[in-house]
């Protein structure tokens, strides 16, 4: 089992485990941004989203299920009739087969451990949808990967991911971190907790953020028709790990909630001067 597989074996992994509290999405003023940036509204999250752009689908796949919340979240939502998850990580899938099984939804969900790359070339032409959700950033050539999703596909039909898109691991550099930085300085420093900010590699996954900045551009060389919703993360991805929590060093709620919306305010800027995001919403169709 290679390093990467024993990694994800870890059922904490998939769960935030005890770094939950550093994920940036989990802020209710960051997913109200994410929300409205993705959706236009928000309280309206990326899959009731996606519902509302595309009619019920017979047959879905999810790339890289994990514990199987997505799938959950898609058939709640009547995206999909029917989908497979497939993940390579074998205890993931079998929590995934429990909580579906707890959500009285093993009649609509199934799970398969497969690689993607191989599942999909032997299964051309069969989908209605393929989904991919913070999976696809994994995948060491996106352009084959999403060749192969595409040929997957019925005519006519879906790919949907979300995912982070912007600089892969060996493309961080000084110039890369210097505004996430500035912006960090700029937040109160009673909120701020170690002296920079650094480059946001996962040290213990090398598959983490592999070729994530070739995901765009093997996109629009793939397929025709595509939209994408940009929710940005250059900043806030970035400097939220680092910040103090309340009541950690003194941090109250309000205090925190205000570097928050500041980190926020400081992103629709880098947005509206055209800085490619690092997160993004993307719907494509064959």
């Amino acid at each position: 089992m290679g390093v990467s597989s024993r990694y994800w074996e870890d059922l904490a992994r998939h769960e935030g485990g005890s770094a939950i509290e550093e994920i940036w999405l989990n802020h209710p003023l960051v997913r109200k941004e994410v929300n409205l940036r993705v959706s236009g509204d928000s309280s309206i999250w990326p899959t009731p989203w996606l519902r509302s752009q595309i009619q019920q689908l017979p047959l879905g796949l999810s790339i890289g299920c994990g514990t199987g919340a997505f799938e959950r979240g898609i058939v709640a939502f009547n995206v999909v009739s029917r989908v497979i998850g497939i993940d390579r990580a074998w205890l993931p899938l079998q929590q995934a087969h429990r909580l579906a099984g707890e959500a009285k939804m093993s009649d609509r969900i199934s799970y398969v451990q497969a690689d993607a790359v191989e599942f999909l070339r032997h299964h051309r032409d069969r989908f209605d949808a393929i989904f991919f959700h913070a999976s696809l950033h994994h995948f060491g050539d996106p352009r084959t990967l999403l060749q192969v999703v595409r040929s997957a596909l019925r005519p006519g039909g879906y790919l949907f991911f979300d995912e982070y898109v912007g600089p892969a691991r060996n493309e961080w550099s000084v110039f890369r971190l210097l505004i996430p930085n500035v912006a960090y300085y700029l937040l109160p420093r009673r909120v701020r907790r170690p002296g920079l900010v650094r480059a946001p590699i996962n040290r213990e996954d090398p598959t983490e953020a592999i070729a994530s900045s070739r995901i765009v551009p093997a996109l629009h060389a793939t397929f025709e028709h595509v939209t994408t919703r940009p929710y940005g993360g250059n900043l806030l991805s970035i400097v939220y790990p680092n910040l103090h929590r309340p009541p950690a060093n003194g941090v109250s709620s309000q205090l925190f909630d205000e570097a928050i919306t500041r980190l926020i305010h400081f992103e629709r800027v880098l947005m509206r001067f055209g800085f490619a995001p690092y997160f993004l919403v993307a719907l494509a169709q064959r």
